[in-house]
């Protein structure tokens, strides 16, 4: 529900680079009760704020630079970008093709409205996210609300996750502006740790996947070496989101993963192809252990020996396409 105080706290961005759009929609904020709106007229202008700040409602239009705003919008929920990946955010729109209602989607934004947007229809969509907001979903490569229709149980099926509603804290009456703003820092960090690791439990799937199709290229091969910087990419990111959430044990294992990885990259840009693989023996086996290690810390059913015959199986569907 729209209540005064959430009216009077709560901090609203608007990024729009056509001025007189980006009044008109500051405009209905203001006809809708809200007092704290600030505009951004560049991309750049908005990466910078959220630096700085992020506010509790992000309005993001993404005519003319679609790419650009959705990567944002994921760069923001990856935590790249600010200090809370949870920050509602609703995109707005001229177009009504199915493209960009995907790449909106898989930005991890709250919501997607077309405009023309009266103002009635936008109190109604901060309502809606302010009352039930929807929980969070980690994969391999995306953070944001849950839009399945049917989550599965068990197995490899993303969990859903509880996130901060800052609208929903900001709208109690009972809440002063001080406890609501502890409130949310607080959910922010308990937020964010559920978040690191269930990313890195994902990341170590992925992490034990791409060492068996490593496994299964020629060392020193262009293929081998393609794989190389993504697992090195991965082991990165683990480390990151392992050091958030004080998980000390992980980020030694990812270390000696990124280091196994830049050893065999140096030893096929000196010696290319190698038959038998005598020289990258070494590093191979230390990245075998060192991934096995990180995927039974966090993944243990998903790495066991019945499943890594799976994984083998879809690293061989994957080839199967590549090739086609």
């Amino acid at each position: 529900m729209i209540t005064r105080r959430l009216c009077e706290t709560a901090e609203m961005l608007v990024y729009d680079p056509v001025a007189s759009n980006r009044n008109a929609t500051r405009a209905s904020l203001h006809s809708l009760g809200f007092r704290r709106v600030e505009t951004c007229p560049s991309l750049d202008v908005l990466s910078n704020r959220l630096r700085s700040r992020c506010p509790d409602l992000l309005l993001v239009e993404v005519a003319g630079a679609e790419a650009e705003a959705c990567a944002l919008i994921q760069a923001l929920r990856q935590g790249h970008l600010g200090d809370n990946p949870f920050a509602v955010v609703i995109v707005t729109t001229w177009r009504r093709d199915g493209s960009i209602v995907t790449q909106v989607l898989n930005s991890g934004a709250d919501d997607l409205v077309a405009r023309p947007i009266s103002t009635t229809m936008l109190g109604e969509r901060i309502r809606l996210i302010t009352d039930r907001r929807k929980g969070f979903v980690v994969t391999s490569d995306y953070i944001g609300p849950d839009r399945r229709r049917n989550a599965r149980s068990g197995g490899a099926s993303a969990e859903c996750i509880e996130i901060p509603n800052p609208l929903r804290i900001r709208s109690m009456d009972s809440v002063s502006e001080e406890e609501a703003e502890r409130q949310i820092v607080e959910s922010v960090e308990l937020g964010k740790l559920k978040v690191n690791i269930e990313k890195v439990r994902r990341d170590a799937v992925q992490l034990c996947l791409q060492w068996r199709m490593l496994e299964q290229r020629t060392p020193g091969a262009r293929d081998f070496c393609e794989i190389l910087p993504r697992i090195e990419r991965i082991a990165g990111e683990m480390k990151r989101r392992a050091g958030a959430a004080d998980q000390t044990g992980a980020e030694e294992w990812c270390t000696a993963v990124i280091e196994s990885v830049q050893a065999l990259a140096q030893i096929a840009a000196k010696g290319g192809e190698s038959g038998d693989g005598a020289d990258y023996r070494p590093r191979l086996s230390l990245l075998a252990h060192s991934a096995l290690t990180l995927g039974q810390m966090y993944a243990a059913e998903e790495v066991a020996p019945a499943r890594l015959v799976e994984l083998d199986q879809l690293v061989a569907r994957r080839s199967a396409r590549s090739a086609a």
